[in-house]
């Protein structure tokens, strides 16, 4: 079974962040726990607040519970977050490259300093590390933490989905039909 564990980083301590995890079980995905905060993903049972708050994550905290709720552990966490093994000062290449591609479709990156994501950032990288979930940033290889863009990964499965759309509609319209 794969399992990841998805983090939808605030980019600061004080602000809640996202967290949701999925599994696969060999035949479809299916989402086993979605929450608006570490705290919130942790709990043992929902929690009811008015206001999530934001918290220091605890990278060993949030592997063990990915392990409970699946029974094995997840084989990649993937963060919504700039990630480096080097202190991030300011823009880098990856975020130029993304913005150059995606910025007129709404889908560029914001600029990280030192301050932002800064320690949160480092803190991640290196708890995850040390959890044997090293940075991915060449190859593929698991368990492993990567740094993901989801708004220009929208927009390209929208793409797909664009096409497939296209021709199903192009079946129908002509009445054709085709085992898939």
């Amino acid at each position: 079974m794969t399992a990841v564990l998805g983090i939808d980083a605030a980019w600061t301590f004080t602000e809640p962040s996202g967290v949701a995890l999925v599994k696969h079980d060999g035949v479809d995905w299916r989402l086993v726990r979605v929450a608006a905060s570490y705290q919130a993903f942790l709990a043992d049972q929902d929690l009811e607040v008015g206001r999530h708050r934001g918290s220091k994550p605890d990278p060993n905290a949030l592997l063990s519970k990915t392990a409970d709720l699946t029974a094995s552990p997840v084989s990649v966490v993937a963060i919504d977050m700039p990630l480096s093994t080097d202190p991030i000062t300011g823009r880098r290449v990856s975020d130029n490259a993304i913005s150059s591609f995606y910025g007129s479709r709404h889908a560029g990156t914001h600029t990280p300093s030192q301050s932002r994501p800064g320690k949160l950032s480092d803190d991640l990288t290196l708890g995850f590390a040390r959890a044997g979930y090293p940075l991915l940033t060449s190859g593929a290889s698991f368990p492993a933490l990567i740094e993901v863009y989801p708004h220009p990964a929208l927009i390209e499965l929208a793409k797909q989905t664009e096409g497939f759309l296209t021709s199903t509609r192009n079946l129908v319209n002509t009445g054709q039909r085709t085992a898939l």
